[in-house]
C-alpha cells in the first residue's frame, strides 16, 4: 500500500512547517464495529473443521400389546463449518510523510521507521478497527469463500461463507426452514410481518415456544418494527416504546444485523444454534516488521460463522 498524500501536498504544499498540528488535527473515517458475531456462541478450537452430529430420535409412544413391538429410530446427521484463514498484509513507507504537512508522524530521534508515530497511528487508528469493519459490512453476511490466486490479494468477501449463503443454500436442500410471508414487509406491515414470521416458527415447531431464539434483520427492519408498532398500538395502556420482544412471546428477542442491510432477510434460530468459531493463533496484536525503510504489519486468524445444527434455522428469503 502506499501513504497517498496527494491532495494533501496540493493544498498544504510540499514542507513540513511546523503550524501546531498533531494527532489531534486528523480525523479518521467512521467504521462499523463488529456486531454480527457478538450474538454468537464463541467457540475456540485447533481444528480446521469444527464438525457436529445433529441427532434426532423419532417417534416412540405407542399403544399397550403383550408383544414387543420395537419402535423408534435414532438418526445421526453430519454438520461441519470451515474455519478460514484470513490475513491482513500491509506495507508502507514512513519516509512519505517527510515534507509535508504530515511531519509530524515522522521521527527526528528514532532512526527505527517501526517506532515512528505514523506507525503507531495507522496501527491503532485505522488498522485495527478496520478488520472488524470489512468482516461486519463484507464477510460475516453476504461472504462467499474464494480461494485465493497466487500472487494477488483476495477481497474480504471471498474470505469465509457468510451467513447468507449458508441459509440459501440450506434453504435449497430442505435442511433449513423457509418461511412464507403473505406479503413482503413494508414499513407499515412489519409489525405485523415479524409476527406472521414467528407464529409460522411455532406451527413449524411448538416445542420453540419455549426455547430462547432470536429473530435477526437488518437495523431498518428493526426500525420500522418498533415504528409500525408504535403507530398501531402507541395509544395502548401497556405499551411499551422499543421493546425488543415479540408480543405473548418473551422468548423471542428481536436483533438487527448490519451486516443484513438491504438483504431484505428474517431468520431466527435457537440462541445456543449460532455459533463463532476462532482458533487460539492469531488472536494477537499485528506484527510489525521492518526491513530496508520499509515497514510491515501483518497479523493472520482462523475464523468461522454458522449454525450446529440446520434443521432449527428459520428463514424468509425475499423474492
Amino acid at each position: 500500500m502506499s501513504i497517498i498524500s496527494t491532495d494533501i501536498v496540493t493544498a498544504f504544499g510540499a514542507r513540513y512547517i511546523n503550524e501546531g498540528q498533531n494527532m489531534d488535527s486528523l480525523k479518521e473515517q467512521i467504521r462499523q464495529p463488529s456486531v454480527t458475531p457478538s450474538y454468537a456462541v464463541p467457540i475456540i478450537t485447533e481444528n480446521d473443521v469444527y464438525r457436529s452430529s445433529n441427532a434426532s430420535l423419532g417417534e416412540i409412544v405407542q399403544g399397550f400389546q403383550k408383544a414387543f413391538t420395537a419402535k423408534g429410530d435414532l438418526t445421526f446427521t453430519p454438520n461441519e463449518i470451515v474455519l478460514r484463514n484470513a490475513k491482513i498484509d500491509i506495507s508502507l513507507y514512513p519516509d512519505d510523510v517527510k515534507g509535508k504537512w504530515l511531519g509530524f508522524l515522522a521521527s527526528l530521534d528514532k532512526t527505527a521507521r517501526a517506532e515512528w508515530p505514523i506507525v503507531r497511528y495507522m496501527l491503532e487508528k485505522h488498522v485495527v478497527p478496520q478488520i472488524p469493519h470489512d468482516m461486519e459490512t463484507k464477510a460475516y453476511w453476504g461472504g462467499s469463500y474464494v480461494a485465493p490466486t497466487a500472487g494477488t490479494p483476495g477481497t474480504t468477501a471471498g474470505t469465509l461463507d457468510g451467513l447468507k449463503k449458508q441459509i440459501d443454500a440450506g434453504l435449497l436442500a430442505g435442511s433449513m426452514n423457509a418461511i412464507a410471508l403473505a406479503a413482503l414487509p413494508t414499513p407499515t406491515t412489519m409489525f405485523e410481518s415479524i409476527e406472521e414470521f414467528t407464529d409460522d416458527i411455532f406451527a413449524h415447531n411448538p416445542v420453540l415456544e419455549s426455547v430462547k431464539m432470536r429473530v435477526y434483520v437488518e437495523p431498518k427492519f428493526l426500525k420500522n418494527y418498533f415504528r409500525d408498532k408504535r403507530n398501531t398500538h402507541g395509544n395502548d395502556v401497556n405499551y411499551v416504546a422499543g421493546q425488543n420482544t415479540v408480543d405473548f412471546s418473551p422468548n423471542i428477542e428481536l436483533v438487527a444485523l448490519p451486516s443484513m442491510a438491504g438483504s431484505g432477510y428474517i431468520w431466527a434460530t435457537p440462541v445456543e444454534n449460532y455459533v463463532h468459531l476462532r482458533k487460539q493463533n492469531g488472536m494477537k496484536d499485528p506484527k510489525v516488521e521492518e526491513a530496508k525503510r520499509e515497514v510491515a504489519l501483518m497479523l493472520d486468524w482462523y475464523e468461522g460463522i454458522g449454525f450446529d445444527y440446520n434443521q432449527l434455522v428459520y428463514a424468509f428469503k425475499p423474492v
